[in-house]
C-alpha cells in the first residue's frame, strides 16, 4: 500500500506541473496562482499545498522538469558520434525545436516573477541557464581544439551571445503569437554565428 501511495503522489505532482505549464503557456506566469492551479488540476488548495508549499515551489519544480527534459533531449541526439562543430549545430536546432514544443518556457524566461520577484525561482532559473551556457561553451571550446572555430573566440562569452540570440527569437515568436516556425530559424542562427566563427584563410 505504501508503494501505491507514493506512486499516486508522484502522478499528482506530475499533473500539477503539467497544468502549471499550460497556464503559463496560455496566460503567462502572472495568471499562475494556487487557486487557478488547483482548479485546473481539480483538487482543493490544501491538497495542492501538500505537494508544493507555495507558488515559488511550483516554479522551481517547473524549472527542474524543464532541465530534466532538456538533458533527455540532448542525450538522445547522438552527439558523441558527431564532430564538435556538428554537435553545436545539432544542439541549436534541437534547442529551438525544444522551445517550440514547450512554449511556456519563453514566458517563464521573460516573466516579471523572474526579473523582479521570486528569488527562489530566479536562483533556480539562473542555475539552468548556467548549465546550458557551460554546455554550449564546452562545445565551442572543443571545436576550437579541432580547428573548426577560430582560437580568438572566447567560448563562454560567445556562448552567452548565442543563447541570447536564441532567447530573442523565442521572445519574438511569443509576441507574434507563434506565427512563424521557430525551429526553422536554426539555420539562420547557425549561419550568423557559427559560420562567422570559422577559421579565416
Amino acid at each position: 500500500m505504501a508503494v501505491k501511495k507514493r506512486k499516486s503522489a508522484e502522478v499528482r505532482r506530475h499533473d500539477i506541473i503539467e497544468a502549471a505549464m499550460e497556464i503559463i503557456r496560455h496566460d503567462g506566469v502572472a495568471k499562475l496562482t494556487t487557486r487557478s492551479l488547483s482548479e485546473a488540476v481539480g483538487i482543493a488548495q490544501p491538497t495542492l499545498f501538500l505537494h508544493f508549499g507555495n507558488k515559488s515551489h511550483v516554479l522551481v519544480a517547473l524549472v527542474d522538469t524543464i532541465q530534466e527534459r532538456l538533458q533527455a533531449e540532448m542525450a538522445g541526439l547522438g552527439l558523441e558520434k558527431l564532430t564538435p562543430l556538428e554537435r553545436l549545430k545539432t544542439v541549436i536546432r534541437a534547442h529551438l525545436s525544444f522551445i517550440q514544443k514547450q512554449p511556456g518556457i519563453p514566458r517563464l524566461l521573460f516573466s516579471e516573477a523572474l526579473q523582479s520577484g521570486d528569488p527562489l525561482f530566479r536562483d533556480r532559473m539562473n542555475e539552468l541557464v548556467m548549465f546550458f551556457l557551460n554546455f554550449v561553451s564546452g562545445m565551442i571550446a572543443a571545436a576550437q581544439e579541432k580547428g573548426e572555430i577560430r582560437p580568438d573566440i572566447v567560448p563562454q562569452q560567445n556562448a552567452c551571445i548565442l543563447i541570447a540570440a536564441v532567447q530573442g527569437l523565442a521572445f519574438r515568436w511569443i509576441l507574434s503569437d507563434h506565427r512563424f516556425d521557430l525551429a526553422e530559424q536554426a539555420d539562420a542562427v547557425i549561419t550568423t554565428f557559427i559560420e562567422g566563427w570559422a577559421p579565416r584563410p
